[in-house]
């Protein structure tokens, strides 16, 4: 009998641990494409599932993260192991960092049950914002934390921070932000036309801090419904909040 002629091999595809089916390498072009570790947005070089029925991207940072155990600032105990999916085999997680949930790849300790999105772990010590003289610091938690009866509010959104959760702040000024939806600045008057154009621009400024922040936010828009039930759950614990009268100040007791 004669022996079947063996398939050609794809010489470009590759594998990864977190997808069952071979990768190739494509250059990101489309809008409205996520990378399935981060769940950013996919720009530049990046790989996706060689089987055309199967949405699975990555980055290509993604794609050579380490699996080995990463120390973080944040979360000094213990060591954060890389986890392709939630772990205990859950659908989605809670990122201990900015409190939204996450799919994707997530840095995890399992003695804490503590996670951080991929996006989470790796943002800048730094951010400057057109509209404060000084650099706002990376804080893994509020400056009031522990203060009985006291609260932080954004200088931003004015909304309130939880004590656990991370956050950019200038000492010097008592100015803090949200660290992820309002660290960026984003002038108010900017019309449509002026934000298509910076989306246009986007994939070259895909380094910046700003533009990295953007995408995470983004990128967590589309997860609105999972988001949604957070949000009311936040809502109930700060209705009470809502009854105080002006002027509001930064910190509350």
């Amino acid at each position: 009998s004669r022996t079947p002629k063996a398939k050609p091999v794809n010489r470009q595809s590759v594998r990864h641990p977190s997808h069952n089916h071979p990768l190739r390498v494509f250059k990101a072009k489309e809008e409205d494409e996520t990378c399935s570790g981060c769940e950013l947005d996919l720009t530049g070089q990046a790989f996706k599932c060689i089987k055309s029925e199967c949405d699975y991207l990555l980055h290509k940072s993604c794609f050579d993260l380490p699996n080995d155990e990463t120390n973080h600032k944040s979360h000094q105990d213990h060591p954060l192991t890389l986890l392709h999916s939630p772990p205990d085999d859950r659908s989605v997680y809670t990122c201990d960092a900015c409190d939204q949930y996450g799919s994707g790849f997530t840095y995890h300790c399992s003695n804490c049950n503590y996670n951080l999105h991929v996006g989470c772990t790796f943002i800048p010590e730094t951010v400057d914002r057109e509209d404060h003289e000084h650099p706002l610091t990376l804080l893994y938690c509020t400056p009031c934390k522990g203060r009985e009866d006291t609260i932080f509010t954004c200088s931003v959104c004015d909304e309130t921070i939880s004590e656990d959760l991370w956050m950019y702040y200038c000492k010097e000024c008592d100015y803090g932000t949200h660290v992820h939806s309002c660290a960026a600045y984003e002038d108010q008057e900017s019309n449509e036309e002026e934000e298509e154009e910076e989306e246009d621009d986007e994939e070259g400024e895909a380094s910046s801090p700003a533009s990295r922040i953007k995408s995470l936010m983004k990128a967590q828009d589309e997860m609105a419904a999972m988001q949604l039930e957070a949000r009311i759950a936040n809502d109930a614990r700060n209705a009470a909040l809502d009854l105080w009268d002006e002027p509001k100040r930064r910190y509350y007791w």
